[in-house]
Protein backbone atom coordinates (compact mmCIF):
# COMPACT_ATOMS: atom_id res chain seq x y z
CA UNK A 1 0.00 0.00 0.00
CA UNK A 2 2.21 2.68 1.07
CA UNK A 3 4.48 1.74 -1.75
CA UNK A 4 1.91 2.27 -4.23
CA UNK A 5 1.01 5.60 -2.28
CA UNK A 6 4.70 6.34 -3.03
CA UNK A 7 4.32 5.62 -6.70
CA UNK A 8 1.26 7.86 -7.50
CA UNK A 9 3.08 10.75 -5.00
CA UNK A 10 5.94 10.66 -7.89
CA UNK A 11 3.52 10.34 -10.82
CA UNK A 12 1.69 13.24 -9.54
CA UNK A 13 4.99 14.89 -9.36
CA UNK A 14 6.13 13.48 -12.37
CA UNK A 15 3.42 15.15 -14.08
CA UNK A 16 4.43 18.96 -12.79
CA UNK A 17 6.79 18.89 -15.62
CA UNK A 18 4.22 18.54 -18.68
CA UNK A 19 2.59 22.05 -17.26
CA UNK A 20 -0.46 20.55 -14.61
CA UNK A 21 -0.65 22.67 -11.79
CA UNK A 22 0.71 20.28 -9.02
CA UNK A 23 0.89 22.14 -5.23
CA UNK A 24 3.01 20.21 -2.89
CA UNK A 25 3.62 20.88 0.56
CA UNK A 26 6.35 19.32 2.84
CA UNK A 27 5.88 20.68 6.77
CA UNK A 28 2.27 20.76 6.87
CA UNK A 29 0.45 19.83 10.56
CA UNK A 30 -1.18 16.85 11.42
CA UNK A 31 -2.58 16.47 15.53
CA UNK A 32 -4.63 13.67 17.58
CA UNK A 33 -6.20 14.28 20.33
CA UNK A 34 -7.51 11.71 23.27
CA UNK A 35 -9.03 12.63 25.91
CA UNK A 36 -10.66 10.38 28.86
CA UNK A 37 -11.50 11.13 32.63
CA UNK A 38 -7.70 9.64 33.41
CA UNK A 39 -5.74 11.25 30.94
CA UNK A 40 -5.07 13.74 27.55
CA UNK A 41 -3.57 12.65 25.11
CA UNK A 42 -1.90 15.43 22.43
CA UNK A 43 0.72 15.07 19.58
CA UNK A 44 1.42 17.30 16.57
CA UNK A 45 3.32 16.05 13.76
CA UNK A 46 4.81 19.07 11.15
CA UNK A 47 5.97 16.71 8.94
CA UNK A 48 3.24 15.87 6.71
CA UNK A 49 3.43 15.63 2.92
CA UNK A 50 0.50 16.72 0.97
CA UNK A 51 0.46 16.67 -3.08
CA UNK A 52 -2.55 18.21 -4.91
CA UNK A 53 -3.56 18.08 -8.29
CA UNK A 54 -5.68 21.49 -9.44
CA UNK A 55 -6.79 19.67 -12.74
CA UNK A 56 -8.14 16.29 -11.13
CA UNK A 57 -8.64 17.12 -8.04
CA UNK A 58 -6.14 14.10 -7.03
CA UNK A 59 -4.76 14.23 -3.57
CA UNK A 60 -2.22 12.57 -1.50
CA UNK A 61 -1.49 13.25 2.38
CA UNK A 62 1.49 11.49 4.26
CA UNK A 63 2.30 11.90 8.08
CA UNK A 64 4.89 9.61 9.33
CA UNK A 65 4.12 8.02 12.63
CA UNK A 66 7.69 8.99 14.18
CA UNK A 67 6.98 12.63 13.65
CA UNK A 68 4.45 12.76 16.09
CA UNK A 69 5.71 14.74 18.98
CA UNK A 70 4.37 14.37 22.54
CA UNK A 71 4.61 16.19 26.04
CA UNK A 72 5.92 12.91 27.68
CA UNK A 73 8.84 11.37 26.34
CA UNK A 74 7.06 7.63 27.41
CA UNK A 75 4.12 8.51 25.17
CA UNK A 76 5.67 8.90 22.18
CA UNK A 77 7.64 5.55 22.69
CA UNK A 78 4.37 3.92 23.39
CA UNK A 79 2.83 5.41 20.56
CA UNK A 80 5.22 4.27 18.14
CA UNK A 81 5.84 0.48 19.40
CA UNK A 82 2.84 -0.47 21.01
CA UNK A 83 -0.17 0.87 19.22
CA UNK A 84 1.25 2.30 15.86
CA UNK A 85 3.91 0.01 15.31
CA UNK A 86 5.85 2.21 13.29
CA UNK A 87 8.49 -0.11 12.62
CA UNK A 88 5.73 -2.11 10.73
CA UNK A 89 3.63 0.63 9.70
CA UNK A 90 5.82 3.61 9.16
CA UNK A 91 2.46 5.99 7.87
CA UNK A 92 -1.11 7.00 8.01
CA UNK A 93 -2.05 8.01 4.57
CA UNK A 94 -4.72 9.43 2.37
CA UNK A 95 -5.29 8.98 -1.26
CA UNK A 96 -8.19 11.21 -2.90
CA UNK A 97 -9.77 13.18 -4.86
CA UNK A 98 -11.46 16.26 -4.85
CA UNK A 99 -15.53 15.95 -5.09
CA UNK A 100 -16.13 19.66 -5.82
CA UNK A 101 -15.34 21.43 -8.52
CA UNK A 102 -12.60 24.30 -7.44
CA UNK A 103 -11.52 27.07 -9.09
CA UNK A 104 -7.62 27.59 -8.15
CA UNK A 105 -7.40 30.45 -10.44
CA UNK A 106 -9.04 33.37 -7.76
CA UNK A 107 -9.13 33.81 -3.75
CA UNK A 108 -12.05 31.88 -2.51
CA UNK A 109 -12.65 29.83 0.67
CA UNK A 110 -14.81 26.70 0.25
CA UNK A 111 -15.99 23.99 2.28
CA UNK A 112 -15.35 20.60 0.05
CA UNK A 113 -15.35 16.77 0.56
CA UNK A 114 -12.61 14.46 -0.38
CA UNK A 115 -13.45 10.63 -1.03
CA UNK A 116 -10.58 8.24 -0.88
CA UNK A 117 -8.74 5.34 0.66
CA UNK A 118 -7.43 6.78 4.20
CA UNK A 119 -4.64 3.69 5.69
CA UNK A 120 -4.08 3.33 9.17
CA UNK A 121 -2.12 1.23 11.22
CA UNK A 122 -2.01 -0.81 8.07
CA UNK A 123 -5.45 -1.07 7.73
CA UNK A 124 -6.97 0.70 4.10
CA UNK A 125 -10.32 2.45 4.46
CA UNK A 126 -12.91 4.12 1.98
CA UNK A 127 -13.70 7.52 3.30
CA UNK A 128 -14.92 10.23 2.46
CA UNK A 129 -14.12 13.55 4.69
CA UNK A 130 -14.87 17.55 5.35
CA UNK A 131 -12.03 19.63 4.57
CA UNK A 132 -11.54 23.85 3.72
CA UNK A 133 -10.03 24.96 0.80
CA UNK A 134 -8.74 28.46 0.78
CA UNK A 135 -6.89 30.36 -2.39
CA UNK A 136 -5.05 33.30 -1.47
CA UNK A 137 -2.52 35.34 -3.91
CA UNK A 138 -1.45 32.12 -5.49
CA UNK A 139 -1.00 29.52 -2.28
CA UNK A 140 -3.72 27.04 -1.53
CA UNK A 141 -4.24 25.89 2.26
CA UNK A 142 -5.96 22.62 2.96
CA UNK A 143 -7.64 22.23 6.87
CA UNK A 144 -9.93 19.92 8.17
CA UNK A 145 -10.82 17.26 10.79
CA UNK A 146 -12.29 14.07 11.24
CA UNK A 147 -12.22 10.88 13.65
CA UNK A 148 -10.80 7.47 13.29
CA UNK A 149 -11.67 4.82 16.04
CA UNK A 150 -9.14 2.45 17.07
CA UNK A 151 -11.14 -0.60 16.02
CA UNK A 152 -11.74 0.14 12.52
CA UNK A 153 -7.84 -0.19 12.34
CA UNK A 154 -6.82 -2.99 15.00
CA UNK A 155 -5.53 -0.81 16.76
CA UNK A 156 -5.46 -2.91 20.05
CA UNK A 157 -4.98 -0.83 23.54
CA UNK A 158 -4.02 -3.17 26.35
CA UNK A 159 -6.62 -3.51 29.39
CA UNK A 160 -4.44 -1.90 31.89
CA UNK A 161 -4.06 1.07 29.93
CA UNK A 162 -7.95 0.82 28.62
CA UNK A 163 -9.45 3.97 30.47
CA UNK A 164 -6.17 5.94 29.28
CA UNK A 165 -7.03 6.70 25.85
CA UNK A 166 -10.24 7.35 23.83
CA UNK A 167 -11.52 4.82 21.58
CA UNK A 168 -12.19 7.80 18.98
CA UNK A 169 -9.45 9.92 18.23
CA UNK A 170 -9.49 13.28 16.81
CA UNK A 171 -7.22 14.18 14.12
CA UNK A 172 -6.88 17.71 12.82
CA UNK A 173 -4.93 18.57 9.44
CA UNK A 174 -3.88 21.86 8.05
CA UNK A 175 -1.48 22.40 5.00
CA UNK A 176 -0.30 25.18 3.34
CA UNK A 177 0.57 24.31 -0.28
CA UNK A 178 2.87 25.98 -3.07
CA UNK A 179 3.42 25.67 -6.72
CA UNK A 180 5.60 22.27 -7.31
CA UNK A 181 8.92 22.99 -8.22
CA UNK A 182 11.56 20.82 -9.41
Amino acid sequence: MIRNLLIAFSCMLATASFAQPIYNCRDGEATFYSETPVENIDAVSKNMSVVLNTTTGEVVFIVPYTSFKFKKALMQEHFNEKYMESDKYPNATFKGKINERVSFTKDTVMQVTATGVFNCHGVDQKRTEKATITVKDGKIQIKGEFKVALKDHNIEVPKVVIQNIAEIIEVKFDAQLNPYKK
